[in-house]
């Protein structure tokens, strides 16, 4: 069954985009500031547990976390050693194209970094859960994608919960709406800032390591994902997840439909063009006015 088949594929590759969308989204929020490196901390997942694997001969749980600990410490660095100074100095720096840059560079550090530790080849981290594609019927489950899923869920239900049911949600609600007022009442916006800087890298770690078997990933990997992710955040106005998680949803369906049925060639063109078209036509109901003027 074609059809059943590439929602599947869809929705797998979709399950990404918004897992990303959601991490530009809250951490936005906090922020306000656009992480444009989401995606390149997944490549670094992949590409991470792949050497120390294959190249360094380390057992596969410890490649893991020893990845994402390297992940999260250079998260925790960056946000100390840049965003802090950036924004919590004596002469913060404010606007669109300043906060911009700031992950952008970044972006490009973490590519050229990639370049010279792994290569140009395409790489791929072990699957964690290896066996032959289950099946039901006609339609087909890699056991890769099926992990994607799962990793889609549980975390985008935990954030869910924390945002929707504790205190530090809450706090983390009022510091992206009024920075200034949630310090006047106590809120420490700089720890949320770190806390969800930090947390959504090793979340796109984790993810760039359970998806990389099914697409394989070079160090310019991390470029193509962002965008995409960007692309569903900005959906959402870039504040709100539930929007954004939406639209990485329906893009990655999309994607696979365009791929399947117009052209594996010329599907991502087709499907830019069909995106673009949507936001001229409808700019207030898909949310890009609100992600533009705040």
């Amino acid at each position: 069954m074609k059809f059943g088949n590439l929602l599947i594929a869809g929705i797998t590759t979709g399950s990404i985009y918004a897992m990303f969308a959601v991490c530009v989204s809250v951490w936005y929020r906090v922020s306000n500031i656009l992480n444009l490196a989401v995606g390149d901390f997944a490549m670094v997942g992949a590409l991470g547990v792949d050497n120390l694997y294959r190249v360094k001969g380390l057992p596969l749980p410890v490649a893991v976390v020893t990845t994402l600990v390297v992940v999260a410490v250079f998260a925790y660095v960056y946000d100390q050693v840049v965003l802090r100074i950036a924004q919590d100095g004596r002469r913060p720096i404010e606007g669109i194209v300043v906060t911009f840059f700031f992950t952008f560079a970044l972006s490009f550090f973490i590519d050229g970094a990639a370049k010279v530790l792994f290569g140009t080849d395409v790489h791929a981290a072990p699957t964690l859960w290896s066996g032959p594609a289950l099946t039901l019927g006609s339609l087909n489950f890699e056991r890769a994608g099926l992990l994607v899923l799962a990793c889609a869920i549980i975390i985008g239900g935990a954030f869910w919960l924390y945002i929707r049911f504790t205190l530090g949600g809450k706090a983390l609600e009022a510091s992206g709406e009024n920075s200034t007022g949630a310090r006047i009442v106590g809120i420490d916006t700089r720890q949320y800032r770190r806390l969800i800087f930090v947390g959504t890298a090793v979340i796109a770690a984790v993810f760039g390591i359970v998806e990389s078997p099914i697409t394989g990933f070079t160090y310019l990997s991390g470029a193509t994902i962002s965008l995409t992710g960007f692309l569903a955040a900005a959906y959402g106005g870039f504040r709100k997840p539930g929007r954004a998680l939406v639209a990485g949803l329906f893009i990655g369906v999309l994607e696979a439909m365009l791929g399947g049925y117009v052209s594996t060639q010329y599907g991502d063109t087709v499907l830019y063009a069909i995106l673009a078209a949507a936001i001229l036509a409808w700019p207030r109901a898909l949310g890009f006015e609100s992600a533009v003027s705040g």
